[in-house]
């Protein structure tokens, strides 16, 4: 079955981008915006000159919501305008979460560096050094989509998913979506496993499950040969395989231990458990109403993606 393509107007309004109304009420099988908006209050936005409209943020949620309307769409809407204004003050706004979250860490950061207190490290040091790195974000990024491509791609050589079937065990998928672009998260999932896939260093392909415990061989730097290496399970067998993705995560972050990995970074590392997750992300799964600007998509799911970076020659368009 094609998707269906219903969205031929966006509008842009002081870096918010909008669908039309009429539009959304039709994806989610309403008659009129009237009826759309009576089931769904402050959604729909009335901007003078402006036919009603809904911010493209609040339509993704909803349909990440909707499985009826999803499937019958196939995709969701992204769309994007960059300035490093905004980047610098989406930067700014999130320095008290890390303060809160990591600030340990970064008060260690700023005496290695010689700063008295960690706002003027912050102010000297890190601002700057973020600053730098989204402009070069901005002007190198040429494909958006590169890096799920690249990242399903490398998946499929470290997998073999013969021997994940021969063990009960699957992939699930995650893709997180924000301001510098979308990133594919998976792991290798099945009762009491939960496993982030990371990179060569571990032999998926000959991976087992014995006595219930995870065992993939891993390169030992010291020995320079894999060696089988025990990750465990977890003892309460709940069969991840069985829930989404972000339910499991969700489950994860309610449930376990998860620890400070600085940098912005949570993680958990149980037996037969191991992930690591932004702080942003854990908020997001806790309030899906937060950071708009942060979409997380159950799986490995089709999507349009469009990215205008104003102030620069640069534009960019994926499909």
């Amino acid at each position: 079955m094609e998707r269906i393509d219903e969205f031929k107007t966006k509008v842009f309004v002081k870096n918010t981008v909008y669908l039309k109304a009429s539009d959304v009420a039709k994806v989610f099988g309403y008659d009129s915006v009237n009826d759309f908006d009576f089931a769904h209050p402050y959604i729909v936005k009335r901007i003078e000159d402006m036919p009603e409209l809904v911010e493209e943020s609040d339509f993704n949620s909803m349909l990440l919501n909707d499985a009826s309307a999803m499937n019958r769409l196939k995709h969701i809407e992204i769309t994007r305008i960059d300035t490093l204004r905004s980047l610098t003050e989406n930067i700014k706004n999130s320095y008290p979460l890390e303060l809160l979250i990591a600030g340990d860490n970064l008060r260690q950061m700023a005496s290695q560096s010689g700063y008295d207190n960690v706002e003027e490290f912050l102010e000297k040091v890190d601002f700057p050094e973020e600053i730098q790195k989204q402009k070069e974000n901005l002007i190198s990024k040429s494909d958006l989509m590169a890096h799920i491509t690249e990242k399903k791609n490398e998946l499929d050589q470290l997998i073999d998913y013969e021997v994940l079937n021969k063990y009960g065990l699957t992939v699930q998928y995650y893709i997180h979506i924000d301001d510098c672009g979308p990133f594919l998260e998976s792991f290798i999932v099945g009762p009491g496993v939960f496993y982030s896939v990371y990179d060569s260093d571990y032999a998926y392909d000959l991976l087992r499950i014995e006595n219930s415990d995870l065992i993939i061989p891993t390169y030992d730097a010291k020995k320079g040969e894999y060696i089988d290496e025990n990750y465990g399970h977890d003892p309460t067998n709940r069969n991840y395989k069985e829930y989404s993705t972000l339910e499991n995560l969700f489950y994860l972050i309610t449930n376990k231990n998860i620890k400070d990995a600085a940098m912005n970074l949570l993680y958990c590392e149980e037996p037969g458990i191991d992930v690591y997750i932004s702080s942003l992300e854990v908020i997001k799964l806790l309030n899906p109403n937060m950071y708009k600007n942060i979409i997380l998509v159950d799986g490995y799911v089709d999507f349009d993606y469009q990215k205008i970076i104003t102030g620069t020659e640069v534009n960019n368009n994926g499909h």
